[in-house]
């Protein structure tokens, strides 16, 4: 009888220490969720000011890649011939600082709200390589050839920069 009474506190030892350590894991994420990922109320002129301060650390310099039509990208086989990149990033001198987070800055004026988004690269590195932009699409890394490493080792960069017909607008750049 005390052998049973024995495996049975260990089992519900083990499954106590499982519970806390999902419990852990589940603050964690949400913590890192919440550092990453801002919305805030933004109206047009808001959004506006927001966008020219952001897209100022770049100056003139032109994106990267170039989205032509991100009203049509229902299918992300169409991307490759909605989206370009302006300049071969291989050919790109490396910078003296590489870039660590891949920031992205959405407007929607339906719900004026502003999304911020800031991913590191090693997440990029270790999962899906697709950014959904918005509700239409997103590009994807793999499709368009652009490898993470290489963003990385180019530093900060302007990477798109798209205002929709309906308003919508995004910005994303290395960081």
């Amino acid at each position: 009888m005390a052998k049973a009474r024995t495996w049975i506190i260990g089992i519900l030892a083990f499954l106590g220490i499982c519970v806390v350590a999902l419990l852990i894991f589940a603050g964690v994420t949400t913590m890192w969720v919440m550092r990453h990922i801002s919305t805030a109320p933004a109206s047009a002129t808001s959004a506006v000011k927001t966008f020219d301060e952001e897209r100022a650390r770049f100056g003139t310099e032109p994106p990267l890649l170039k989205l032509d039509d991100l009203d049509r990208l229902d299918r992300m086989d169409r991307m490759d011939r909605a989206a370009e990149l302006t300049k071969r990033l291989a050919a790109l001198p490396p910078a003296a600082t590489p870039a660590t987070d891949l920031a992205i800055l959405v407007w929607d004026p339906t719900d004026e709200r502003t999304v911020r988004i800031s991913l590191p690269f090693w997440v990029l590195k270790l999962g899906r390589r697709k950014i959904d932009i918005g509700n239409s699409g997103g590009f994807d890394f793999e499709r368009l050839n652009i490898d993470v490493d290489q963003l990385e080792k180019i530093g900060p960069r302007l990477l798109v920069d798209v205002q929709r017909p309906g308003g919508e607008r995004v910005l994303v750049w290395t960081k």
